[in-house]
């Protein structure tokens, strides 16, 4: 049998003329609007937005007001402004890592393998959930700061602006704990994560019970445990700057530093998989 070939197919093969380069994508393209997007996203969130707010204001006054040491002179406060400090920066932390492991559940739906197909980078989607923590943070402690005023806490007008401010920054310790729980750990497990270190880091780091009242085993570990920096240095403004250490700042910047690690880590390996 013989074969034959049609005069219009040609069975060479011709190699294409020009290769179109097209240049990588911005790392950072999108950073904006995923910032926005998640901000907006827990600020409307009725049921994180309510735990955040209540939690630090049941506490506060249960412990805080209505005292017979609340209204006692302390640095540039009262007992219960150092009490209302505390109890902020306990709320803040424990929302803040929360609303991070949250993450957890995108994954499970496979949001994080869409973003992987985007130009942006782990580190600036990390970044960018970071920053809406931060956020979250600055509106939580204006509307707590602010019933405390009302409710017998007194500091001067620079110690109120910045305690808030040291609280706020403070927060990019627990929103990069609750994103490397998020990203490292399945969904069923990251808030258990999240919630087991924020309870007991805070309880090491003397925000209820002061260190110099506690045994000398946990006052030698306290300067270790993941909040004890944070701790230290929000209650700065109100005891006077001269007691800073420098260990403190030394503390919080290697756990940021440590649990970013460990988010930036997962976070690549999840989507490369």
């Amino acid at each position: 049998m013989t074969l034959t070939t049609s005069p219009g197919l040609s069975h060479e093969t011709h190699a294409p003329s020009a290769v179109i380069e097209r240049p990588l994508g911005n790392p950072w393209s999108g950073f904006g609007l995923l910032t926005w997007y998640s901000f907006w996203k827990l600020l409307t969130n009725p049921y994180s937005l309510g735990f955040a707010l209540a939690l630090p204001i049941f506490m506060y006054f249960m412990f805080g007001t209505g005292q017979e040491y609340s209204d006692i002179d302390v640095g540039n406060g009262n007992v219960a402004a150092t009490v209302l400090l505390n109890m902020a920066v306990y709320g803040t932390i424990m929302t803040v890592a929360s609303m991070g492991a949250n993450i957890a559940l995108e994954r499970a739906h496979g949001v994080s393998r869409l973003f992987a197909m985007t130009p942006m980078s782990a580190t600036a989607q990390i970044c960018a959930r970071a920053v809406a923590s931060v956020g979250i943070a600055t509106v939580v402690i204006t509307v707590v700061f602010g019933v405390g005023g009302l409710t017998g806490s007194r500091m001067t007008a620079s110690t109120w602006v910045l305690s808030g401010l040291f609280i706020v920054a403070s927060s990019l310790l627990p929103a990069a704990l609750g994103l490397a729980a998020a990203f490292a750990i399945r969904s069923d497990g990251a808030f258990a994560v999240t919630s087991t270190i924020t309870v007991f880091g805070s309880f090491a780091a003397g925000m209820f019970i002061p260190l110099d009242q506690m045994g000398s085993i946990f006052q030698h570990l306290a300067p270790w445990t993941p909040f004890y920096g944070i701790s230290q240095l929000v209650m700065l403004p109100i005891y006077g700057f001269e007691t800073f250490r420098w260990t403190w700042l030394a503390n919080f910047l290697a756990w940021v530093l440590v649990f970013g690690a460990i988010a930036a880590w997962a976070q690549r390996r999840d989507t490369n998989r």
